[in-house]
């Protein structure tokens, strides 16, 4: 069995899940989830608070990019 994932305009979602359902053979899965694993998002989340509590830690782009070594990349 396939799966799609679609991205629809809200001012299209009704007249295409009245379409989808009028096929008979297709099975609705409606349900949202997070595109981040758990784990992903207490990783943000952690990044957040911490920036919070310290906010003079951020360094400006031209600071992190000097810092990037690109050959290792």
């Amino acid at each position: 069995m396939q799966h799609l994932m679609l991205q629809i305009p809200d001012n299209k979602m009704d007249f295409f899940m009245e379409l989808v359902n009028s096929l008979g053979f297709v099975k609705v899965n409606k349900k949202t989830s997070n595109i981040l694993s758990p784990e992903q998002i207490e990783t943000i989340e952690e990044t957040r608070n911490k920036i919070k509590e310290n906010p003079d830690s951020l360094i400006d782009w031209e600071t992190a990019e000097n810092q990037i070594d690109w050959d290792a990349c």
